[in-house]
């Protein structure tokens, strides 16, 4: 009896470990190059090819189920991409394996040999009445969640005036262009990608924490046009240290135009049950009229803050304060009765965060504007020119001062050929670049 004992216990040692494997699922319209070339590298064992990301992402759940297994979703660049029944919404199943990877990644090349997510961008396209972009279940666990190199416009899903082709926020969708939902991960990274457009959110990095070394990487996206950008609150106590670095956060909008509401910041900073440690660092933030970032907890209340190498320029037009260097933080900070306007060098003074290298001077960033043609997004056209330097939607002089917002939210576009990177060649080492796009494993 003892000798089964012991045989027991043994039993499970020699049982060989199931292999980690590594899955592809290719992702490209029908009658493409990447199409022609996914269907020849496609084995049916490791390699698999989809015409519809949907189905892809069907796959990768299933081969997702157990096991500590990678699988990467590569969806196919300079291509429109759209949803089951054009419903302008994509959800990843419910997957239950905290062991398991799952890489959704864009920008590949008709031969599946290169990526370049911001030349050749893999568009989600959306429509009205969606729900999130892309949506993940609830309850979902994974070891690492990546989502890179996809292009988010929310533009058909909103509403314009006619006249000043301001945002209608009530008759536009109320859905983030990204949610988690929750899902438990030890490491999620969000990078390469396009937000624009939202009317209430691009995305948010509310995840569970799952480990002590639980972690989230924001890195080298372009944040363009939307409302109430981003908040940094996770769904639950515990995630160790939250990054948010080469980001271009450009003309995001609060809540409501007014001076005296909440949710006006494009960063909105959580108090310390956001993350042990926040590191912001060489981002770019510009011409974000209620200020870069929202900053209402008082300083003993908020994780340890890590600000460096950012540059900032014309972020508080919303308070009629027109100066390069305003509106690092806008927040009331606990107690204020109202907003205050804090510049670079007033937080650097003021503030016993870890500061260090953050500059303000004009990045002169290209953002393409639309004509004003209907108030149904859908049939509003990109103009083939650019605006290379927004205080004209402003009014802002170039010694600041007294500002009026023109408008709320338009509609705005991006050539691809033309992409808000700084031009000023000084503001090149801040925000998103195509030369800094993550390498994926």
């Amino acid at each position: 009896m003892k000798s089964f004992r012991v045989w027991l216990l043994l039993l499970p040692l020699l049982v060989p470990a199931a292999r980690a494997e590594r899955y592809v699922l290719l992702v490209a319209n029908r009658g493409t190059p990447a199409e022609a070339a996914g269907k020849k590298l496609a084995d049916g064992e490791k390699v698999f090819f989809e015409v519809k990301l949907f189905k892809a992402l069907d796959k990768a759940a299933e081969l997702l189920k157990a096991g500590e297994h990678t699988v990467t979703v590569k969806v196919a660049g300079g291509q429109q991409h759209t949803s089951q029944g054009n419903s302008g919404s994509w959800t990843v199943p419910q997957i239950v394996n905290p062991k398991g990877t799952l890489v959704i990644a864009g920008g590949y090349d008709g031969e599946w040999a290169k990526r370049d997510p911001f030349a050749l961008a893999s568009e989600l396209v959306t429509v009205r009445g969606r729900g999130a972009v892309l949506e993940f279940s609830p309850k979902s666990k994974l070891a690492k969640l990546v989502v890179s190199g996809l292009h988010f416009d929310a533009a058909p899903s909103n509403s314009y005036d006619v006249k000043t082709n301001s945002l209608l926020k009530a008759d536009s969708r109320s859905l983030p262009l990204v949610a988690f939902q929750s899902l438990a991960t030890a490491h999620l990274v969000v990078a390469d990608n396009v937000f624009l457009n939202g009317a209430h959110t691009a995305v948010n990095p509310y995840i569970t924490p799952a480990g002590d070394a639980s972690r989230v990487d924001i890195v080298n996206n372009l944040f363009l046009n939307n409302v109430m950008l981003m908040k940094t609150q996770t769904g639950g106590w515990g995630l160790k240290t939250l990054n948010i670095k080469g980001n271009s956060f450009i003309l995001n909008w609060p809540f409501n135009p007014d001076p005296t509401s909440s949710n006006v910041g494009a960063l909105e900073l959580y108090h310390s049950e956001c993350c042990e440690e926040l590191n912001i660092e060489s981002n770019l933030f510009a011409f974000n009229p209620g200020g870069a970032m929202q900053h209402d907890w008082p300083e003993k209340q908020m994780p340890k803050l890590h600000l460096k190498k950012n540059l900032f320029f014309t972020n508080a037009t919303l308070f009629g304060d027109g100066r390069g260097d305003a509106g690092l933080f806008v927040g009331k900070f606990g107690k204020s009765p109202k907003h205050l306007v804090i510049t670079v060098e007033q937080a650097a003074d003021d503030y016993s965060y870890d500061m260090d290298g953050n500059v303000s001077f004009d990045p002169k960033v290209p953002v393409a504007l639309v004509d004003l043609q209907a108030a149904d997004s859908s049939g509003v056209q990109a103009k083939k020119t650019a605006m290379n330097d927004l205080r004209g939607l402003f009014g802002v002089n170039k010694q600041g001062g007294t500002v009026a917002i023109a408008n709320y939210a338009p509609r705005l576009a991006i050539d691809s050929q033309n992409l808000p990177f700084p031009t000023d060649e000084k503001a090149r080492a801040y925000g998103a670049a195509r030369e800094r796009v993550v390498t994926l494993e």
